[in-house]
């Protein structure tokens, strides 16, 4: 199994680019930290794919072979769109997101946010303010951090206490961060596939049930036409 090259169109003078992999199963989209791309994950994305999930690698705005964003224009307002994008091909749909971009994204609400967010070694929010009070929707979250990686273990912790009641620790004595804190400890990407088990899979079935259910009355409504 490879992955696919895909694109997603934003708006007129924005496209995100990214890889699919063609898994049968719930869509993960990997988001990369600032000044990276999508080829930070190699080879975490293939684990999770391989555990039954259609995992989602994008270049942000600015970054790889993404186009680059206008000023006006906000990560978490790009993000929010294409991740409304992806759901309407594939349905509700988990989010992995790592650095100082995961404090941003925890931000998404209403009907467009993912389902679930995995945020791996996040950075915590600059001026160490809280999160705005969750009124309409509230992710499921797992944050995944490394114990013995100094400041960045601390703002990890710190960023976890911030979020609301629906959230999970795990922790693994290491000192590096990332994408590489996964590759090197594999068991963590185990744990990721149980959270998003538990947290994704029972909304994406029912996605697909519904659709295939709509599909399959708009071919008998076509079909009673055409007689």
């Amino acid at each position: 199994m490879e992955p696919l090259a895909i694109e997603i169109r934003v708006s007129e003078e924005l496209v995100v680019r990214g890889q699919e992999w063609p898994v049968q199963g719930p869509p993960v989209v990997m988001v990369h930290d600032l000044n990276e791309d999508l080829d930070c994950w190699k080879g975490a994305d293939r684990l999770l794919a391989e555990r039954g999930f259609r995992v989602i690698t994008l270049d942000l705005p600015n970054h790889g072979l993404s186009d680059d964003e206008s000023e006006d224009d906000s990560l978490l307002e790009n993000l929010t769109e294409v991740i409304k994008s992806v759901a309407e091909v594939w349905g509700p749909l988990g989010l992995c997101s790592y650095g100082s971009v995961s404090s941003e994204l925890c931000e998404m609400r209403g009907p467009d946010a993912p389902m679930t967010h995995v945020m791996i070694s996040p950075r915590a929010r600059q001026g160490g303010s809280g999160l705005p009070p969750d009124l309409e929707h509230q992710m499921s979250q797992l944050v995944i951090a490394a114990t013995n990686d100094g400041d960045r273990s601390e703002e990890a912790r710190a960023l976890f206490d911030s979020l609301g009641a629906k959230k999970l620790w795990a922790s693994v004595a290491a000192n590096v961060h990332g994408p590489d804190l996964i590759k090197s400890h594999t068991h963590l990407v185990d744990d990721m596939a149980i959270f998003l088990r538990r947290t994704l899979v029972s909304a994406h079935l029912e996605w697909t049930a519904a659709t295939h259910e709509k599909a399959a009355a708009d071919f008998r409504t076509a079909e009673s036409e055409g007689e």
